[in-house]
C-alpha cells in the first residue's frame, strides 16, 4: 500500500507519495485547487498533481490518500470531490487540517495561517477546532487581502477628509487615479489583487496609515488566537503562511512547525490504520 498527501490552496497544489516506511517516492505540482471557487478547474489540478506524484510508481487503486483542499468543508464540495477520485481509500479535509497536523503532528498547539487569506486552528488532545477562513467578503481578518483592502478604505477616508492624507495614501491615490480609480479597482479586485498591496504597506510601516492598518490586523489576529487558547493554558503558536512570521505576536510562546501541510496529509494517510485494505 502507498500513501499520498495533497495540499490544495487558492494559488496552487502540491502532492507527495510515500511507501509504508515514509520514504518519498514522487511529487507533483499543479495550479489552483480551491474547490469552492472553481470546482472543475480545482479537480483537474488536483488530479494532475496526484498523477505526477504516482507516475511510474503505482496506480490509484493501491493508494490511501488524504487531500487537504481549500473550500472542502464550508462549500460542501468536499464530498463531491471524494466521490469523483480514483483512490482505493480517501479522505478529503479542509486545508487547515493538514496544516495543523503538519505543524504540530499530534502535539497540542495553535496554528495561525496568514497569507492571502487567514484561518486559525487549535489542536488539543487530538481534536482540531478552527475559526476564520470565511473568505474576504466575510472575514479573513489580518490576512494579506484584508490588509490591502483596509489601506484602500483608509485612502477613501482620507479623500473624504476623515483621516490625514499620509504620504502612503497620497501615493496610492495618485497611482490608482484618485477616488474613481480606487472604486474601479474594487469592483474587479480579487483577494490576491488586494494582497498585492501588502508589500507597499510593510515597506511604509512607519507611515501613520500603514501603522494603523497593521496594528488593526494584529488586533484581529490577537483576538482570534486568544479565543482559541484554553482557559488557564497558554498553548504555543505556529505562524504559517507568507505573512505569518511577519505578523507574529509576542503574546504566546512560538513553536517552529514540525513539517509542511503536505507532510501533515501524508502523516494522516499513514495513521488511518482502521482503513480496510
Amino acid at each position: 500500500m502507498y500513501f499520498l498527501g495533497l495540499d490544495g490552496g487558492g494559488t496552487g497544489c502540491r502532492a507527495a507519495l510515500c511507501d509504508d516506511t515514509g520514504r518519498r517516492l514522487g511529487e507533483g505540482r499543479a495550479g489552483p485547487a480551491n474547490i469552492a471557487t472553481d470546482y472543475d478547474m480545482a479537480r483537474a489540478n488536483i488530479l494532475a498533481a496526484c498523477s505526477q506524484a504516482m507516475a511510474g510508481v503505482c496506480p490509484p487503486s493501491a493508494v490511501r490518500a488524504v487531500l487537504g483542499v481549500a473550500g472542502a468543508s464550508l462549500s460542501g464540495a468536499g464530498q463531491q470531490l471524494a466521490a469523483s477520485m480514483p483512490f482505493a481509500h480517501l479522505r478529503v479535509v479542509q486545508d487547515i487540517v493538514i496544516s495543523v497536523r503538519g505543524a504540530l503532528h499530534n502535539d497540542d498547539g495553535i496554528v495561525a495561517a496568514l497569507g492571502t487569506g487567514s484561518v486559525f486552528a487549535r489542536q488539543l488532545d487530538g481534536e482540531i477546532r478552527s475559526v476564520g477562513g470565511w473568505g474576504l467578503r466575510l472575514g479573513d481578518e489580518g490576512s494579506g487581502a484584508w490588509i490591502g483592502r483596509a489601506i484602500l478604505m483608509r485612502a477613501t477616508r482620507a479623500l473624504d477628509g476623515l483621516v490625514a492624507a499620509t504620504p502612503l495614501l497620497a501615493t496610492l491615490c495618485g497611482e490608482m487615479g484618485g477616488g474613481p480609480g480606487i472604486v474601479s479597482f474594487s469592483l474587479h479586485a480579487t483577494p490576491a489583487d488586494y494582497a498585492a498591496l501588502v508589500p507597499r504597506v510593510l515597506a511604509a510601516r512607519n507611515d501613520p496609515a500603514a501603522h494603523a492598518v497593521l496594528e488593526a490586523a494584529r488586533a484581529e489576529i490577537r483576538a482570534l488566537i486568544a479565543h482559541l487558547q484554553p482557559d488557564g493554558a497558554c498553548l504555543p503558536v505556529c505562524w504559517l503562511g507568507g505573512l505569518g512570521p511577519t505578523l507574529a505576536l509576542p503574546d504566546w510562546p512560538v513553536r517552529t512547525p514540525l513539517g509542511t501541510a503536505v507532510d501533515g496529509a501524508l502523516w494522516m494517510a499513514q495513521e488511518e490504520k482502521e482503513w480496510p485494505i
